[in-house]
């Protein structure tokens, strides 16, 4: 157990995982806005996961506010592996946006959108390895991701249609 623990901790500290656990959602969000602009044609897709992605951060950022939870490695003594870690700790921005972008492609592009939603689970993962996220804060992430993508994508479809039936 205690040689276990020494090579999580080896493999947490590598400097590839600390910026990957870092900044890897903000990279997954513009690769899938780079893909989304450059395969579309009328770029719809790019332009809700762009604005799925905007109010994911924006509803995080006043729910962390709001609740202003301490991160686990405040509240402990681990040691934090990850950086981006002085914003309270719920919800987890980085488990919401990857779910939001993932679910919003995954609705509209299976394949893509299955790949999204492991790299996704795998970011949330490593947010509560590193310890900065406890895992109610990815839960919770997560579920405000998905809610948000589902509810636009169901709110643009009814308008959609009802812009169809007047037209």
């Amino acid at each position: 157990l205690i040689q276990m623990r020494g090579q999580e901790l080896l493999f947490m500290n590598n400097s590839v995982v600390y910026f990957l656990n870092t900044q890897g959602v903000l990279f997954m969000v513009f690769f899938v806005l780079l893909f989304l602009y450059f395969t579309e044609k009328k770029h719809e897709l790019f332009k809700h996961t762009l604005l799925v992605f905007a109010i994911t951060l924006f509803s995080t950022t006043l729910l962390k506010e709001l609740f202003n939870i301490p991160r686990p490695f405040q509240s402990s003594s681990v040691i934090q592996s990850a950086g981006l870690a002085y914003f309270p700790s719920f919800p987890s921005s980085h488990a919401a946006i990857a779910f939001a972008v993932a679910t919003i492609v995954a609705l509209h592009n299976r394949r893509v959108g299955i790949f999204l939603l492991i790299l996704a689970s795998l970011v949330s993962i490593g947010r509560v390895a590193a310890h900065v996220h406890y895992p109610i804060d990815i839960a919770f992430g997560t579920l405000l991701g998905v809610t948000i993508a589902l509810f636009f994508d169901t709110f643009h479809i009814k308008r959609q249609k009802k812009s169809k039936k007047y037209s």
